[in-house]
């Protein structure tokens, strides 16, 4: 066989490689909706631990709709700045309060951040109440054991220090604290466990709960705005951006809504 006839040969077997190859190359996967999930269309997203409910939904409802996986990771707000500080990755930025971000600013790491949540501080008892926990004061009586967030960790833990702080109780409720929590969801486990009569936590968190919560008086207590922020170091920040607009949307707010939270603004709580 001539050479001419050789090459025409090998170009004939090279085509004919091509193309079963391009008609067995697998395909992207697709979500429930048809849409391609790719790695690129997925976000990385720092949450504080007591949001995890309605951000569960919420990434649920927005993977649907975008087909963009929403990657979580869930815990108190000291340990996730540390996480983004270390890591200079990810895209969004949920902490437990507009202060939790003020480190994140001052650090160059927020982009933009809206205003999409309350979190209000109440006790948390015994089914019945039997320690009668009405104020502040009741939480620093003899007999009474107490559960509260690590103010060095969580937003609930820096709260229920501030507000007894201003109530010159704080010293006083020392001798009674048996648990100092990392994350504000384990305040729940160890009320549950019966291991404190009493607890300061975020109402939302009581809703469904066998444990009971009492109203903190007005005049003492805390409420805090829960804002929701893209990093800048993201490297979608469109992306991002549209997420956190989505957190923010009177859909993403009616999410939170359903799981017991009152949303920003409100009469009710003004800027808080």
């Amino acid at each position: 066989m001539s050479k001419n006839c050789w090459a025409f040969v090998a170009m004939i077997a090279a085509l004919c490689f091509c193309m079963v190859c391009g008609c067995t190359s697998d395909a992207a996967p697709a979500n429930d909706a048809g849409q391609i999930v790719t790695e690129e269309k997925s976000l990385i997203v720092y949450s504080g631990a007591g949001l995890r409910e309605p951000m569960d939904e919420i990434a649920q409802v927005y993977e649907e709709k975008t087909g963009t996986v929403i990657k979580y990771t869930f815990a108190g707000s000291a340990q996730l700045l540390s996480q983004i500080e270390l890591l200079h990755e990810g895209d969004c930025y949920m902490p437990g309060a507009r202060a939790d971000l003020d480190p994140a600013i001052e650090k160059g790491f927020i982009g933009e951040s809206e205003d999409v949540i309350y979190h209000v501080l109440a006790f948390a008892v015994q089914p019945g109440n039997p320690k009668n926990i009405t104020c502040l004061k009741d939480l620093t009586e003899d007999g009474v054991k107490v559960a509260i967030g690590e103010p060095t960790a969580n937003a609930v833990g820096k709260a229920t220090k501030k507000i007894y702080d201003k109530a010159g109780l704080w010293e006083d409720l020392q001798d009674n604290v048996v648990v100092r929590s990392p994350t504000v969801n384990e305040l729940i486990v160890y009320m549950n466990m019966k291991q404190a009569d009493a607890s300061i936590i975020w109402e939302d968190l009581l809703g469904g709960s066998n444990i009971e919560q009492v109203d903190i008086p007005q005049e003492e207590g805390f409420i805090k705005v829960v804002p929701v922020a893209t990093l800048s170091f993201s490297k979608k920040p469109a992306e991002a951006k549209a997420f956190a607009d989505f957190v923010a949307s009177d859909e993403g707010k009616a999410i939170f809504v359903k799981h017991g939270f009152e949303t920003y603004p409100s009469a009710k709580y003004g800027d808080a």
